[in-house]
């Protein structure tokens, strides 16, 4: 039964980023990557799984320390990927003391949605073809074993889910049955139908737009 983990299922699979983490020639960081630290952005553009929360948590983390007053930018195009993976992300940015933005370039969903609610509701900005998408977690990992382990993954996994529901509804302002309602199924959503949800506050199209 050892390594059966919940995941948001994966919608629309992409590519596994490169790594961003690459050194240049003779031992240089990444010119891109240090630009964007400088910008204090932080892009998170692949399925989620323990290793993007690492380093999703390390640089939240490194920017607190540059600078703990200035915004940190989360750019996010995701497609989904393993719950508590994107619960250390979602949490880290809670913890750290920047103020931070979260930003849908292209795709929010399944953890992905949930790691843009992050910031606070009126920091929450989407791009105009953005899309996002809300259902169920599910298990998976090669789940076999004995009725009775089965059956404790089975609360465990129910457990997971009635949690996701509590936290989209407490972030998104609405009642826990809207919310189970909307992710018993897929539920697609474009930005206007994401901001009357409440998963985002403005749509916007200009570098002047995000504050």
């Amino acid at each position: 039964m050892s390594g059966t983990e919940i995941h948001m299922p994966e919608k629309h699979g992409q590519e596994e980023q490169e790594k961003t983490e690459k050194k240049g020639e003779k031992g240089l960081p990444n010119p891109v990557e240090a630009e964007l630290f400088s910008a204090r952005i932080v892009m998170i553009s692949a399925p989620v799984d323990s290793r993007l929360a690492h380093a999703v948590c390390a640089k939240l983390l490194a920017l607190e320390r540059a600078d703990a007053e200035a915004p940190v930018y989360l750019f996010i195009n995701c497609p989904g990927g393993e719950v508590y993976s994107g619960f250390s992300i979602f949490d880290t940015a809670r913890f750290i003391r920047p103020r931070v933005v979260t930003v849908v370039t292209g795709l929010a969903a399944s953890m992905g949605s949930i790691i843009s609610l992050c910031a606070k509701p009126e920091d929450r900005y989407a791009f105009p073809n953005s899309k996002f998408l809300v259902h169920q977690p599910l298990m998976s990992g090669g789940l076999a074993g004995s009725a009775t382990d089965i059956a404790i993954h089975a609360r465990d996994l129910i457990e997971t889910k009635n949690k996701i529901i509590d936290l989209y509804a407490k972030e998104c302002g609405r009642t826990f049955d809207d919310v189970k309602k909307a992710l018993d199924r897929d539920t697609w959503l474009n930005p206007d139908q994401a901001k009357e949800f409440g998963l985002v506050s403005k749509i916007i199209s200009s570098r002047s737009e995000l504050k």
